[in-house]
């Protein structure tokens, strides 16, 4: 978000701003679909998201009534004010709906915004590729992931004189929050409190998908609903980020990640438990063990505080920085999995890396398809042994990837 440049405006109201825009673009694209945009018409759409700080309330005359008219093919009759513009232009309901309140979020560097045109003109088709992937983001946040690295990819947007360049994912991420259906891809640019979220997760100097990666991982968090509430954050929620420290017993410090992951004796295990609680135990032993055997080169730690008793934690899974918490479940059955997720959500508070620590849900057989689909719209990747043997492996979600590339090869089977 940019600089708020009326001081008496709220965060609600910049919240309840972003989610107009989003609005207002996902009215229009329904209605002029991305495969058929031209450069200008896609140089329009960005603007939609910019705001014009400083020089009063004139948005709408200087960006968004020449966006729609261009891209509506309509003659610009301006009003008395907006409402009244709006409706003299004989819109189609949804898009003067939409375009009758009050939206932009970014207040994009001058020198950029005219030589915008003619670079989204030379990038048309990538562009018009990249706007149509955004359209069909899903549950899985590996597709923003690998979203965010096309969008690295972009040729930078020179200043009208070529002296100056800015990274083109600066210019564009606006319009992608705007066209995700799941609101969580997340705005990067160069605005202040971006760079201060960046810097507290340590990604200052990352590629795009690392940041992306960062910040969708704030959501769920700190009072963080979507990608718009991480744009409008506010300077407490961002201390949050590292300062969060809960209460807990002198002799149990917070911020601990636990003991070493025990390799637990199954033999032992059944000559003390009996009946149902040792097959469900036994089967849970086996979970824990089988992974700590597949990835040998990652350090795995299990809770060991009242508060925090988590199954497992790796540290730094995606050899990137970020941990991942787990939660083993040997029945993916509903009472289990509704369990897990509070565990999971409960557990991460409690730990020092919290803001960067991901979450995953082990079962033995794929949970269903409905739970498949509610974990992934959590966050929560979903692992998998194919078998109570826990021989192969299998998994969906944001985590998986990074995770099955550090399986030791030649082992265990995995799928995908």
């Amino acid at each position: 978000m940019t600089a708020i440049p009326t001081a008496s405006f709220s965060q609600s109201h910049w919240y309840q701003t972003e989610r107009n825009t989003e609005a207002l673009v996902k009215a229009v694209v329904a209605a002029r679909p991305v495969s058929g945009l031209s450069g200008e018409d896609i140089w329009c759409l960005i603007r939609f998201a910019w705001i014009t700080a400083g020089i009063g309330d004139s948005h709408w005359q200087l960006l968004k009534v020449p966006a729609i008219a261009h891209l509506f093919m309509k003659p610009v009759k301006m009003g008395v004010d907006l409402a009244s513009t709006i409706a003299s232009m004989a819109l189609p309901p949804a898009i003067a709906a939409a375009a009758s309140k009050q939206t932009g979020m970014v207040n994009a560097y001058r020198a950029y915004r005219n030589s915008l045109l003619p670079w989204c003109n030379a990038n048309k088709a990538v562009l018009r590729t990249l706007l149509a992937a955004a359209e069909k983001l899903g549950s899985n946040d590996e597709a923003r992931f690998d979203l965010a690295s096309k969008i690295d990819a972009l040729p930078p947007v020179p200043t009208p004189n070529g002296l100056r360049h800015m990274a083109g994912a600066n210019l564009i991420t606006p319009l992608i929050a705007c066209l995700d259906p799941k609101m969580r891809f997340p705005i990067v640019n160069g605005e202040h409190g971006v760079k201060r979220r960046l810097e507290k997760l340590g990604l200052t100097n990352r590629s795009l998908a690392d940041k992306v990666r960062g910040l969708i991982g704030l959501i769920g968090q700190f009072g963080i609903g979507d990608a718009f509430a991480l744009d409008v954050m506010n300077d407490e929620q961002i201390d949050k980020i590292t300062k969060r420290k809960p209460k807990a017993p002198k002799a149990a410090p917070v911020g601990g990640k636990g003991t070493a992951l025990s390799q637990f004796d199954d033999a032992e295990r059944k000559a003390i438990l009996k009946g149902q609680k040792l097959v469900y135990r036994k089967r849970h032993n086996t979970m824990t063990n089988a992974l700590g055997t597949m990835l040998p080169a990652l350090t795995m730690t299990q809770g060991d505080r009242q508060e925090c008793r988590f199954d497992v934690l790796i540290s730094n899974y995606d050899a990137g920085g970020r941990d991942l918490l787990i939660e083993a479940k040997p029945a993916p059955d509903r009472g289990s999995l509704r369990i897990a997720i509070g565990q999971l959500l409960d557990y991460r508070r409690f730990l020092p890396h919290q803001a960067g620590t991901d979450l995953a849900v082990l079962t033995i057989t794929p949970p269903p398809k409905e739970y498949m689909e509610l974990l992934q719209d959590l966050q929560i990747t979903v692992l998998w042994f194919e078998d109570i043997g826990c021989g192969v492996l299998s998994g969906d979600g944001k985590a998986w990837k990074a995770l099955k590339a550090r399986i030791r090869p030649g082992i265990f089977p995995l799928r995908c």
